[in-house]
């Protein structure tokens, strides 16, 4: 273990140039590694012709070919982007060239309980939403996709929409509306998670389950044909994977892939400080495993088995980044970038002392940073520039689709994170 000084980060920062595409050299992804495949996107153990569009020269389905043509550009450089989002912070153009697709929301069901009713756009999304596609017009390569559901509470809906005929021919109507009236190219599902009740802890100390069914697997598939048919070729169709959902209990993915684009694995959320109790300490979201914490899990694992246990092709997934990480007392519960810098150059957290707690460390295991005390004890985890170069690396090197942030607003002012992001993504 040993400490690095956060001056690296800011240096590195300070050399990344903006991000306009047409600036940018072809991308040349580094060669692999010593312990990578030749081909990372082809499974040794599979018929080359189930993985499509890893091979050139192989032909391919029509289904295929309009997949590859909405894409649009790629490696991706996605970001997700909500309402939360400050007036103040809203990006510029430079900002917006940094992503080559922006998930914009959240779009929630109007009724919840019942599924039903439409979706609605919680304010200021809408007037985001036609300012980021106003963009357009000067960066046209840029797909906006609307972004619907969440966590816990904010999932209600989707198993009593899905489970329904009429209501699911509702909610694939309200997602070609939405995609028409604010030129959007197409959806993202945040449906976390089928089969599963996430709970949201509540102000008054109570728990809320959101609704869940055995039923959601199949449903889930049945709602991707429907919305593909609604949708049309031409647009993008992607959802958020849990990272631990390799073996398909919640999504059967491989069947889905008839109809959608790409998954977004999260590969974040992965685990808390919990400095009070050292078991159950990890990092928010890790690269590799790491033998100082128990249970501990990597993102490259998550990937790894997505391919292996249900098939799905490197090509069709984009890796997740954590522009934010997770705190324990003194720092809250959840810390982003911007917050990581704070206790790092003033000894604060929102204005809160946090001295003594504010040591960057790396763990080589699993290529992560955090902040601790001198002890190197875990009180917050976060991602900075030289942790994301390690999973940026870990993408192209292993032919992923690309990779995705959550969240836009967890940046610093400057940008620190995104402009790094697609400096790295685009790099020779």
């Amino acid at each position: 273990m040993k400490i690095l000084r956060f001056i690296t980060a800011v240096a590195l920062a300070l050399a990344v140039a903006g991000c306009d595409p047409s600036e940018k050299d072809p991308v040349t992804p580094p060669p692999p590694g010593p312990e990578q495949p030749e081909n990372p996107g082809t499974d040794p153990g599979t018929d080359p012709g189930t993985d499509p569009g890893t091979d050139p020269g192989t032909d391919i389905s029509d289904e295929d070919a309009a997949r590859i043509a909405r894409l649009g550009r790629t490696p991706m450089v996605a970001v997700y982007f909500t309402e939360y989002t400050k007036e103040s912070e809203f990006p510029t153009l430079e900002d917006v060239k940094c992503f080559t697709h922006i998930n914009i929301g959240h779009a929630r069901f109007k009724n919840p309980k019942t599924g039903d009713g439409g979706l609605e756009i919680k304010k200021p999304g809408p007037d985001y939403m036609k300012r980021l596609a106003a963009y357009k017009k000067d960066y046209p390569e840029l797909k906006l996709l609307l972004f619907i559901g969440g966590w816990g509470k904010n999932a209600d809906g989707f198993s009593e929409m899905a489970k329904d005929d009429a209501k699911r021919a509702l909610f694939c109507s309200e997602c070609v509306r939405i995609c028409n009236e604010y030129n959007l190219d197409g959806v993202d599902l945040d449906w976390e998670y089928p089969t599963y009740a996430a709970k949201t802890y509540l102000d008054d100390g109570t728990i809320y389950y959101n609704g869940a069914s055995k039923a959601d697997r199949a449903n889930f598939s049945i709602l991707m044909k429907d919305l593909r048919e609604a949708l049309g070729p031409d647009k993008l169709i992607s959802y958020a994977a849990a990272s631990d959902d390799y073996d398909g209990s919640y999504i059967n993915s491989k069947e889905v892939l008839q109809w959608v684009d790409y998954l977004n694995v999260m590969t974040y959320s992965m685990g808390d400080p919990s400095p009070d109790d050292p078991s159950k300490q990890r990092h928010n979201s890790p690269l590799y495993t790491s033998s100082r914490f128990n249970n501990s899990r990597g993102g490259a694992d998550c990937i790894e088995r997505y391919h292996t246990k249900q098939g799905i092709p490197y090509d069709r997934m984009n890796y997740g980044l954590g522009f934010y990480g997770h705190g324990a007392s003194p720092y809250p519960s959840s810390v982003s970038y911007a917050m990581a810098r704070e206790a790092l150059e003033k000894g604060t957290a929102n204005g809160k002392s946090v001295a003594g707690y504010n040591q960057r460390w790396w763990d080589e295991q699993s290529k992560s940073c955090y902040l601790g005390n001198a002890a190197g004890v875990m009180y917050a985890s976060y991602e900075d520039i030289e942790s994301l170069r390690y999973r940026v690396e870990y993408a192209l090197s292993t032919g992923l689709l690309g990779v995705f942030a959550w969240e836009y607003r967890e940046d610093d002012s400057e940008g620190t994170l995104r402009y790094a992001t697609y400096k790295m993504m685009n790099e020779k």
